[in-house]
C-alpha cells in the first residue's frame, strides 16, 4: 500500500484504523482476524506501546480448543472462576423465564446468564459475540450450575455510520477501493485494476447485501473462505460437511430456526465435500434462494442470510484458466446442487482461478479498517436499500431475463454500498460497479448453456455505456486442442469424434476414437475408458464382421488383424450404446484407408444388423460438437425433432439424420 495513503488512513480513521499486517503474525491462528486486530487496537489505547508478545500469550492463555473441553470444566470445578477468549451466544428462554449462553467450545454445557447481562449485550443473541468470558461454578444443595458472571466484547456492534459515511469524501475512489481491499487483509498492489478490486469486493457482497447467492471456483490456496470469515462473526463458515433442514433451516424438535436465522451470510466452504442428503433440504434451499422464505413443517418464516458457495477447480497447465476438460464448470457441486434450478438461482459467479495464491506478497501491508468494525458497517450497510434503486434505475440492461436483473441490481447494489456509502455516487463508479455486476452474472448464463443449451441460448448481457469485458475467458477463449484443428482441417484415417453426455452432470462434450489394424487378432480397447464404452466397441466390431463385406471388408481380413481402439479425451465412463456408429465407422476407416471426413462428429447406437438407433442429450451433443469447431454432425433420424430447441446452434452447425450404418458411412468416409 502506498505509505502516504496508509498515513492518511491512520489520520482520519483514528482509532478504527490498524496495521494489518500485524494481526497476520504467528501465534494469531487461532482467533478470527477481527478478535486478534481488536485485541491489537485495545493494545495501544491511548499511545501506550504493549507487545505483539503479550497479545499473543493473552490468546494463548485464555482461548481453549474444543477437545480440552473437559480441562476447562476440571479447572472451573476446582478453582470456581474460568475465563476463557470465546464466541459467546445467548438465547432466551421463555417457558423458564431464563437466558442460557452457548460456547461453541464447550458444547452441550449448559450455562445460566443474568437478565441484566443478556440485556446488556442482546447482540449475542444475533449470532453471537466474541469476547471474555468469565464462568463461575456454584455448588448448592439442590445441584451445581455454571453462570455467566462477567463478559467484555471483543467486538464493536454499533459503528457510528456518520463518521464513515463523511470521511469517505476525503478519498478519491482509487484510494477507497484501495481502503477496502488493505481493510479485507490483501495489498491492493495485487489487483492491479479497478475491476479486479471489485473482484476481490465481491467477495464481500453476501455480507453488505441480503439475499444474494454467489459462488466461487478456483485453485487452492486463494482464500476463497479466508476473507468472510475473519471479517465477521456474522458469518457461519460449513466447510465439507453434512448439511441437514435442522441445522440450516429449521429445528423441528427444538422449535427454532436454524443458521440461517442467525447470521447474515454462510459461507459452504469445500462444496464438492458437502453432502446434502436430504433431497428435503435442496427443495428448500431453491425456494429460500428465490424468495427468502423458509418454509418447514407449516412455519414459514423470512431471513435476509446470504450464501457463498465455494469450492476448488483445476486449472490448464498455465494456470490462467480452468481446465478444457470440463463440460461445464459447475460440475465440481455436488449432483444435488449440479442443477440449473439450484444454478440460475446463483446470482454472480467469481473467477477464483484470477485470484493469485495467498502469500507475503499478497497479504496488506499497510493500514485498513479495523476488521469488526468495518465488518459491522458493511452488516449496517446492507439494511440501506437506496442503493438497490440506483442500479435499477441507472442502467437499462438488454437480453436480460428477470433473473439476470435481480442478480446484477443485488451485486451492483452490494459494489455500491462499499464504493458509496455516502450516497454520492459517480458515473464512473455506477458503470464500474454494474460493468463487474454483469461479467459475474454473465459468468451464471454461460455454465447454464452448457448444462442445458436447449433451455438457455447464447446472449450477451448488456447496457449502454458498459465497460468492455477484460476476462480472457469471456472474450473468446480458445477451447480448441490440436487434436480439434486436425480433425476440422485434415481428412484423418482411423480417427472420429465422438459426443457424450456426461453421467451425473447431463452436460455435452467430446471425444476421440482413434482405430487401427495392427498385428495379432481379437479387439483391444486402450486409454481411459469405462465398462460401458468397452462393450459399445465390442457391439461396434461384432457389427463390423456382419456387415463389413457390404463396405468393402471381409470378415475374414478383419480377423487376421489385431483392431486396437485408443479412446482420447473422455477421462471417465461416460455414454456406452450411443457412441457405436462412431466406434464402427473409425474402425472401417482403419481397415479400409478411407478417410474421415473434416469437421466431422457421430453419435448414435448400432444395432448387428447395422441400424442406427436413438440417444439421449442430443442438444447437448450438438452444441459440443459446435464449440469444437466440427461443421458436420451425424446423428440418428429419431432424435432429428430434438434440434429445435437449439435453433442458434444449427445456425452454425450442418445436421445429418441418418437411419443405417449404409448412409453414415457414404457420408463420413471420403473414397
Amino acid at each position: 500500500m502506498d505509505p502516504r495513503l496508509s498515513e492518511k488512513v491512520q489520520q482520519v480513521f483514528g482509532p478504527y484504523a490498524v496495521d494489518k499486517r500485524e494481526a497476520l503474525q504467528a501465534g494469531f491462528e487461532r482467533m478470527p482476524r477481527f478478535v486478534t486486530e481488536f485485541l491489537i487496537a485495545k493494545a495501544r489505547e491511548g499511545g501506550k506501546e504493549r507487545s505483539i508478545a503479550e497479545v499473543r500469550d493473552r490468546i494463548q492463555r485464555f482461548s481453549v480448543d474444543a477437545d480440552r473441553k473437559n480441562d476447562v470444566v476440571h479447572r472451573l470445578m476446582r478453582d470456581g472462576t474460568v475465563t476463557l477468549i470465546a464466541l459467546l451466544e445467548i438465547q432466551p428462554r421463555p417457558s423458564t423465564n431464563s437466558y442460557e449462553a452457548r460456547i461453541a467450545q464447550l458444547d452441550g454445557y449448559h450455562i445460566d446468564v443474568d437478565a441484566a447481562l443478556a440485556d446488556k449485550y442482546r447482540e449475542t443473541m444475533f449470532g453471537g459475540l466474541w469476547g471474555s468470558c468469565t464462568l463461575r461454578y456454584e455448588a448448592l444443595p439442590a445441584g451445581a450450575r455454571t453462570v455467566l458472571e462477567d463478559f467484555t466484547a471483543f467486538q464493536l456492534t454499533q459503528p457510528d455510520m456518520d463518521v464513515f459515511r463523511k470521511n469517505r469524501s476525503q478519498f478519491t475512489m482509487d484510494e477507497w477501493l484501495d481502503l477496502l481491499v488493505s481493510s479485507a487483509g490483501y495489498r491492493p498492489e495485487a489487483f492491479p485494476t479497478p475491476r479486479h478490486k471489485l473482484l476481490v469486493l465481491s467477495r464481500l457482497v453476501p455480507l453488505v447485501q441480503s439475499n444474494v447467492n454467489m459462488l466461487e471456483l478456483g485453485p487452492r490456496g486463494t482464500g476463497k473462505s479466508y476473507l468472510l470469515r475473519n471479517l465477521s462473526s456474522r458469518t457461519y463458515l460449513l466447510a465439507g460437511a453434512r448439511a441437514t433442514p435442522a441445522a440450516l433451516m429449521y429445528d423441528l424438535s427444538r422449535r427454532e430456526v436454524g443458521i440461517i436465522g442467525k447470521r447474515k451470510a454462510i459461507v459452504f466452504d469445500e462444496i464438492a465435500s458437502t453432502t446434502f442428503s436430504d433431497s428435503n433440504l435442496v427443495a428448500m434451499m431453491k425456494d429460500y434462494m428465490e424468495s427468502g422464505q423458509i418454509a418447514r413443517a407449516g412455519k414459514s418464516l423470512t431471513s435476509d442470510c446470504s450464501f457463498l458457495f465455494t469450492g476448488n477447480i483445476d486449472l490448464e497447465a498455465d494456470g490462467l484458466m480452468p481446465r478444457k476438460e470440463y463440460v461445464h464448470l459447475f460440475e465440481v457441486l455436488p449432483k444435488e446442487l449440479c442443477d440449473t434450478a439450484i444454478g440460475d438461482r446463483i446470482h454472480g459467479f467469481i473467477p477464483g482461478w484470477e485470484f493469485p495464491k495467498i502469500s507475503e506478497k499478497v497479504l496488506s501491508d499497510g493500514a485498513g479498517l479495523l476488521s469488526d468494525y468495518f465488518g459491522e458497517v458493511l452488516c449496517t450497510l446492507r439494511r440501506e436499500v437506496n442503493f438497490d434503486d440506483a442500479m435499477r434505475n441507472g442502467i437499462n440492461l438488454e437480453a436480460a431475463t428477470q433473473r439476470d436483473k435481480v442478480a446484477v441490481e443485488r451485486i451492483g447494489s452490494g459494489f455500491l454500498k462499499m464504493m458509496f456509502p455516502d450516497g454520492q455516487i459517480s458515473e464512473e463508479g455506477l458503470v464500474l460497479a454494474a460493468s463487474v455486476a454483469v461479467e459475474l452474472r454473465q459468468r451464471v448464463h454461460n455454465q447454464l448453456e452448457r448444462m442445458a443449451p436447449g433451455e438457455y441460448r447464447p446472449k450477451a448481457i448488456t447496457f449502454a455505456g458498459m465497460l468492455p469485458m477484460v476476462a480472457a475467458d469471456l472474450a473468446g477463449r480458445n477451447e480448441r486442442t490440436e487434436h480439434d484443428v486436425a480433425a476440422n482441417q485434415s481428412p484423418q484415417v482411423g480417427k472420429i469424434t465422438i459426443l457424450y453426455t456426461h453421467p451425473s452432470t447431463g452436460g455435452g462434450g467430446r471425444g476421440f476414437v482413434e482405430c487401427a489394424l495392427v498385428p495379432g487378432s481379437g479387439l483391444e480397447v486402450v486409454g481411459l475408458r469405462g465398462d460401458a464404452l468397452q462393450e459399445s466397441v465390442k457391439a461396434a466390431y461384432n457389427a463390423l464382421l456382419y456387415l463389413g463385406d457390404k463396405f468393402g471388408l471381409p470378415a475374414e481380413r478383419l480377423r487376421r488383424h489385431k483392431v486396437t481402439v485408443h479412446l482420447v479425451d473422455i477421462a471417465t465412463p461416460k455414454d456406452g450404446p450411443s457412441a457405436g456408429l462412431a466406434f464402427a465407422l473409425a474402425m472401417l476407416s482403419a481397415a479400409t484407408n478411407r478417410p474421415v471426413r473434416p469437421g466431422l462428429a457421430v453419435t448414435g447406437e448400432l444395432s448387428l444388423m447395422g441400424a442406427v438407433g436413438p440417444v439421449g442429450g442430443i442438444a447437448e451433443k450438438v452444441t459440443a460438437a459446435e464449440r469444437a469447431g466440427r461443421t458436420l454432425v451425424l446423428l440418428p433420424a429419431e432424435n432429428a425433432g430434438e434440434l429445435r430447441v437449439i435453433p442458434d446452434v444449427i445456425g452454425r452447425v450442418h445436421v445429418e439424420p441418418v437411419r443405417t450404418m449404409g448412409e453414415a458411412v457414404a457420408l463420413a468416409l471420403m473414397d
